[in-house]
């Protein structure tokens, strides 16, 4: 199972990097100041591979700029991490991105919960100018929950699978088992609702061995 620890404050990756993550993702438009610099910061602490996520509001973020701000911003910090989350919103500046160096998460963030075959189109959209596609919905149901593991496991890899909100929190152990490429968690503050801490995550991984 490959952890991704997200982090919305530069003053916290001692502690992250004692944890080991897979990925750590830094949640830029959680943050504040310089973020170029705590960037910087963050690179000169660790190897181990950089997320770099502007989230947009619209996906449940809280960056509000248009998509040529977006780039303004990623732009220098792409040469310092290995992945940029490119929302669908931002494509047309997916090959500058890959011009840096860097692979592409292509996401989506959606509050609803697409039909399987809906789930197919977004994925063959995203993986149209990214690596790895990375789907994340609402389910509603059980019944929902369940096409979003079948489409997991049928689906190209790699892929990466996850869900909003808390009421399916759950989800976020079992789509690994199934194919998704990732699981996001916390080490110590959440950045989206239903996160587990890193330490728990990595409990039900073994206790799911």
């Amino acid at each position: 199972m490959k952890i991704v620890v997200s982090v919305e404050n530069a003053g916290v990756i001692d502690e992250v990097v004692e944890y080991n993550p897979t990925f750590i993702e830094i949640r830029l438009d959680r943050m504040e100041g310089d973020l170029l610099e705590q960037v910087r910061t963050i690179r000169e602490k660790t190897a181990i591979p950089l997320i770099a996520t502007l989230r947009s509001r619209e996906e449940g973020g809280r960056f509000v700029g248009d998509a040529d701000l977006w780039v303004r911003i990623i732009g220098p910090i792409a040469r310092y991490v290995d992945f940029v989350d490119v929302e669908a919103r931002y494509r047309d500046h997916a090959p500058f991105i890959k011009g840096e160096g860097v692979q592409i998460l292509a996401s989506l963030h959606t509050s609803e919960m697409p039909t399987l075959p809906e789930l197919g189109k977004i994925e063959g959209m995203l993986r149209s100018y990214g690596d790895i596609p990375k789907i994340v919905v609402k389910p509603r149901t059980r019944d929902d929950l369940f096409d979003l593991i079948t489409f997991t496991h049928r689906a190209q890899k790699p892929i990466c699978t996850s869900i909003m909100g808390a009421e399916f929190r759950y989800a976020r152990a079992i789509l690994p088992l199934f194919g998704s490429e990732f699981t996001f968690c916390h080490a110590g503050t959440p950045t989206a609702e239903g996160q587990y801490h890193i330490r728990e995550m990595r409990q039900i991984a073994n206790l799911l061995k």
